[in-house]
């Protein structure tokens, strides 16, 4: 009887999935959009883990910051001794959130990488308070930058495979920023690199004109932000 339900299971699972996938499309269809990015990131063999290890080997002794580790699979590769990882549910070494990490954190970074819930609202937070967590000179990265389609970006979730999430909005905002460099590598689902200048960067607040906008304001608009391909990152990261 055990072996009948677990196999009925089976074959409802994928059917299941299917049908919340339809009903989802169908309940956020006002959101919907036809343009799409045919960004094959699998055809760059070059990662986020590439990124990282290349920003840290600028220093001898660097210290590393990673909010949002999940599988550990950026977190365990990473190339230093003094790293801390920040997940409240899956991999790292500090099991708390993000906001409760940042309230009671002294410490100062070379490198901070924020891969945390995909929301423009979360992820704006964790870029101020990484902003006044690094040590002067440092580099903060920003993964999921570069959605292919509406589905990709959409918040709440409602993507079968990889979720973005509203990530890119941030983006607009860094590109209008003093006192930093900032680029979007088009690689690994867009990694945003911001090296920070000048003391005391006030992030421009566009959170009015951004927070209600879809995926067809990014497309449209996608000429204004820098994006540069692989070459010219490895030149700009190892160099610049």
């Amino acid at each position: 009887m055990g072996k009948i339900i677990s196999n009925m299971f089976y074959f409802i699972k994928p059917i299941y999935r299917l049908l919340k996938y339809n009903f989802l499309l169908l309940a956020w269809s006002k959101n919907s959009s036809k343009k799409t990015f045919g960004w094959n990131w699998k055809e760059t063999n070059f990662n986020r883990i590439a990124v990282v290890n290349l920003i840290l080997s600028k220093y001898s002794n660097p210290t590393y910051l990673e909010i949002g580790c999940a599988s550990n699979s950026l977190f365990d590769s990473v190339i230093a001794i003094n790293k801390t990882g920040v997940d409240p549910k899956n991999g790292g070494n500090k099991r708390i959130t993000s906001d409760q990490f940042f309230t009671k954190n002294k410490d100062k970074f070379h490198c901070i990488f924020i891969d945390g819930q995909h929301t423009y609202e979360q992820v704006r937070k964790d870029l101020l308070n990484s902003i006044n967590a690094l040590k002067k000179g440092g580099y903060i990265c920003l993964h999921d930058m570069l959605p292919r389609n509406w589905i990709e970006q959409h918040v709440p979730n409602i993507s079968p495979d990889a979720w973005t999430g509203d990530v890119w909005k941030v983006a607009f905002e860094l590109a209008k920023t003093s006192g930093i460099e900032f680029k979007i590598l088009k690689l690994d689902h867009g990694v945003g690199v911001v090296k920070v200048l000048n003391k005391n960067v006030k992030l421009q607040d566009m959170r009015k004109e951004l927070t209600t906008r879809q995926f067809d304001h990014y497309y449209e608009n996608i000429n204004s932000l820098p994006i540069i391909d692989l070459e010219e990152a490895i030149i700009w990261l190892k160099y610049k």
